[in-house]
Formats: structure tokens, sequence, C-alpha cells
């Protein structure tokens, strides 16, 4: 019997997850052949946004499918404690300044050593990003969530709306 917990519970514990993470793994597939990739990522409500190269497998293969998937999930020792997401959605690539401006603030509040690779927080914009780095920003957009979380139940699951992330 799955122990009674409550959505907001559920919810919680899901953001707690996203804030406490650095990493997503992308799952893609291309010419019959799966692949996984694993990115640096930080989030604005249910957008993930992270930077990669155009000519990547895992990019080359979400936007000619027009799907991928994504899973976060915190590093444990014990089956006890493995909880995270399992999402489903699709990549696009960024490139309007207003939603690359609100994804470079939020991945420079996660990764606050970023900055210091650039002369000046003027800098900070998509193409210095994009130059430096030699990586576009993308966005995963999830259509379909899922929180198991083994410290309630063993594989305990639960669907979560998109919109309640934050």
């Amino acid at each position: 019997m799955t122990p009674k917990i409550t959505d907001t519970a559920i919810i919680s514990r899901a953001n707690d997850l996203i804030s406490s993470c650095h990493t997503m793994t992308l799952a893609t597939a291309g010419d019959n052949m799966p692949w996984a990739a694993p990115v640096y990522y930080a989030n604005v409500s249910h957008f993930f946004y992270f930077f990669s190269s155009p000519g990547s497998r895992h990019i080359q293969n979400a936007l000619a499918a027009g799907h991928a998937a994504c899973a976060i999930h915190a590093e444990e020792r014990s089956w006890q404690n493995l909880r995270g997401l399992q999402m489903s959605g699709k990549i696009i690539a960024i490139s309007n300044a207003g939603q690359s401006s609100k994804a470079i603030i939020a991945y420079v509040k996660k990764f606050p050593l970023v900055k210091t690779v650039f002369s000046s927080v003027k800098n900070l914009a998509l193409n210095s990003f994009m130059s430096r780095f030699h990586a576009s920003l993308y966005c995963f957009q999830p259509d379909y969530i899922v929180f198991m979380d083994n410290t309630v139940d063993f594989g305990f699951r639960r669907e979560i709306p998109k919109d309640a992330l934050t």
C-alpha cells in the first residue's frame, strides 16, 4: 500500500530536487540508435536551460526527431534513497534575447563560477556565452513529468503538472 503524501509535499520535493541537482541526462535517438548525454542546467519554472554544441549527437537527434526525454536524480548510494524526475518533451534552440537573458541569469545564479570567465558582468549576453564556450543555448520543455521517490515507498511514482515547478 502506498503511503499517503500530499500533492503539495510531492511538488515541494520535486522542486527541492531540481534546485539541489546540477545535471540532467538527456535521452535521444537517431537512426534507430539511442543516446544519452549529461548537461548542466538551470531552470526557470518548468523550462530547463543548458548549453551544448549544435553539432552534438543529442542536439542533432532531438531537433530532428522533435522529442527527447530527460532525467534528473540525486546521487545516492542506497536504492532506498533514490529519487528523481523522469520527463518527456522537446528540446528547442534559444535565440530570443528576452528568453536567453532570463536563462543566463538563472544559469549564473546556479553556477556563479561562470561569471568569472568573463571580463565584465555586461559580457554575460548570449553571444558572449556562445563565443566563449563554443556552445548554443537550448531549452528542454517537458510535456510529461513523473516524480519518483523511494524514500516515500519503494517504486513510488506520481505524475506532476509542469506548471507546478518553480
